[in-house]
């Protein structure tokens, strides 16, 4: 019986989605293992792949076991999650490690993790729980801004930018699909604009004032980040149509830059698979995103739209952000390329957002049939002259 069930589940899940994401996550080992490559000769596979591996595989169980469960059960859990993870990001922001200048990691039995990846996941989940059952007026829409802020303060003392930018695209997403007056959102990000001058000015730390220097003029820091940007510019170029090939990029533009397997690794696709590399990963996130939102389209109750859609528009955000970066678009943020980029438990939260759209897509309402046809497929077939 337990077999039947799991049958019926995988028939009933998208398997668009299953696919998208193999391939992603497959593209990411291959990658990684290049960027994390030395001087020949080569390992059969390296320390950092191993690790990326072992972590994938934990995540795909993860998305498994999360596409097995029902996430309407999540909607009573959602208020206890999103405290849990704002009290670990505040513990994490007085004494977490440090590295690269961002205190961001709590180490537990010898092992560091992320609280600010959870974050994400708890968010949307907190924002879908409450707004399930509310309507979207001022007095609610201005409550799910302050659980928006409850994690993205915290997240900015850490600091870590990238994911506070994306735990905004989270909110944003959740308040349209919710039916947020577009005016009172205008209103909302008036104000906001009009607020940026002062809190550039009291609450931008110095360091991201450089970053947002050095992103317009990357020669003000040729040997640090603008080093960084520039040769992740040269990879891409260089890439041309085709690339130089698999593990062609590993030793050259990219060979000085410390982030190559996580922050920049969409340039070592490009360097290495060339624009058609990077093509190709932009339509397999551009499928997630179809697929995702297919999912909150066809979810049978108002919780699994909101979940569905803030879940897809984090994973879009968190990638198109990377890749921005890459690009030289967006200033550099930190944030790792879903499925691909070297990492732990932001590897293991985009595992688990896929398996909870699955689940989401599994529960979807059964198609409508037209009035006067038998819905039993036996009465069909004795209906047959």
């Amino acid at each position: 019986m337990i077999r039947e069930a799991l049958t019926g589940q995988l028939q009933r899940s998208d398997v668009a989605l299953w696919a998208a994401v193999t391939l992603l996550a497959a593209l990411g080992l291959v990658s990684v293992y290049s960027a994390t490559l030395g001087d020949p000769p080569h390992p059969l596979l390296t320390n950092g792949a191993l690790r990326h591996g072992f972590i994938a595989v934990m995540g795909v169980g993860a998305m498994l076991f999360a596409a097995r469960f029902d996430y309407r059960l999540l909607r009573q859990g959602g208020a206890a999650l999103y405290l849990m993870v704002a009290a670990l990001l505040v513990l994490a922001a007085l004494v977490g490690e440090t590295e690269y200048g961002a205190r961001r990691w709590l180490t537990v039995g010898g092992a560091t993790f992320q609280p600010s990846e959870l974050a994400k996941l708890a968010l949307v989940l907190a924002l879908a729980s409450y707004a399930s059952v509310r309507a979207p007026r001022l007095p609610a829409l201005l409550f799910t801004l302050a659980l928006l802020g409850g994690l993205t303060l915290p997240v900015l003392i850490q600091p870590d930018t990238g994911t506070a930018l994306v735990l905004i695209v989270g909110w944003l997403a959740v308040a349209l699909v919710w039916g947020a007056p577009l005016r009172t959102l205008g209103g909302l990000f008036a104000t906001f604009a009009g607020l940026m001058p002062l809190v550039y000015a009291l609450a931008v730390p110095d360091y991201q004032r450089e970053r947002i220097a050095v992103f317009l003029n990357p020669e003000r820091d040729p040997l640090g980040t603008g080093y960084s940007l520039r040769q992740a510019e040269t990879a891409l170029a260089e890439g041309g149509a085709t690339g130089s090939g698999l593990f062609g990029g590993s030793e050259s533009h990219l060979y000085g830059i410390l982030a190559r397997s996580s922050d920049f690794i969409f340039a070592l696709i490009g360097e290495e698979l060339g624009l058609i590399g990077t093509l190709a990963v932009v339509l397999l996130f551009a499928l997630i995103g179809w697929r995702g939102f297919e999912a909150a389209r066809h979810a049978p109750d108002t919780f699994g739209r909101l979940l569905a859609s803030g879940l897809t528009a984090m994973l879009l955000g968190q990638a198109i952000l990377n890749m921005a970066v890459n690009l030289r678009l967006f200033p550099a943020t930190g944030l790792p390329l879903p499925f691909i980029s070297q990492g732990g438990t932001a590897l293991l939260a985009t595992f688990i957002a896929v398996g909870l759209l699955q689940s989401i897509y599994t529960h979807r309402a059964p198609p409508r049939v037209p009035l006067g046809e038998p819905t039993d497929p036996e009465a069909a077939r004795s209906s047959e002259p």
